[in-house]
């Protein structure tokens, strides 16, 4: 039997990746797939074992994923994406990642010398993303439930939703909170710039006939 814990990315920044289940990456390729421009590329920038990205690569999509280090995906492009300075050749046609709940100490360091206060880690990958990529472009993205919910009117982060910082959220999925295993945590996944989605999911339901 295994333990399950409940992760606190302030109090216990815990040394551990937690991967993407593949029924996961699989129900969000089957919602989005036909959404998607297939000439452009799949880009997931912190790609770990490349669950994320499977679904894709096996339907004969184009896909990059960058990573501070490899974690068994094949073509890892190995650097710090807070550092990535994009890709030379081809057109991003999505954007899907699931970001760190914790960092390592060289990445915190950046973080704490380029951000304010003490951002949630999606935020960082998000605001990184729109940095080289622009707010266009279609952008699927997990995140913990404080991402969105449960802010003060004077956060940071509460304003760049209205402010037109942000692109717009056009669909949530909702998590089971034991998705990932051994971890009990409250997230979800935001969806923006994709219109021609449903507003609500529940990942896992069957989407078609």
């Amino acid at each position: 039997m295994y333990r399950v814990d409940r992760n606190n990315f302030y109090q216990e920044n815990k040394n551990a990746s937690i991967q993407t289940p593949e029924w996961v990456s699989n129900f969000l390729f089957e919602l989005l797939n036909s959404y998607i421009e297939k000439g452009g590329i799949v880009f997931d920038p912190c790609v770990g074992e490349g669950s994320l990205l499977n679904p894709w690569k096996e339907n004969g999509y184009h896909i990059l994923g960058v990573d501070i280090k490899k974690q068994g995906f094949e073509k890892t492009i190995c650097q710090n994406f807070l550092t990535f300075q994009g890709i030379k050749k081809g057109k991003i046609s999505l954007v899907i990642m699931n970001p760190p709940f914790n960092v390592d100490e060289t990445t915190s360091a950046y973080i704490r010398e380029n951000y304010s206060g003490r951002p949630l880690l999606p935020e960082v990958w998000l605001k990184r993303t729109i940095e080289l990529f622009g707010k266009n472009v279609p952008i699927v993205m997990f995140t913990p439930y404080g991402f969105r919910l449960n802010q003060s009117r004077n956060s940071k982060r509460w304003k760049c939703f209205f402010n037109g910082e942000y692109p717009e959220i056009t669909s949530i999925i909702s998590l089971p909170k034991d998705v990932f295993q051994n971890v009990l945590f409250h997230s979800e996944i935001l969806v923006f710039n994709l219109p021609q989605l449903k507003g609500h999911y529940f990942c896992g339901e069957k989407l078609t006939e």
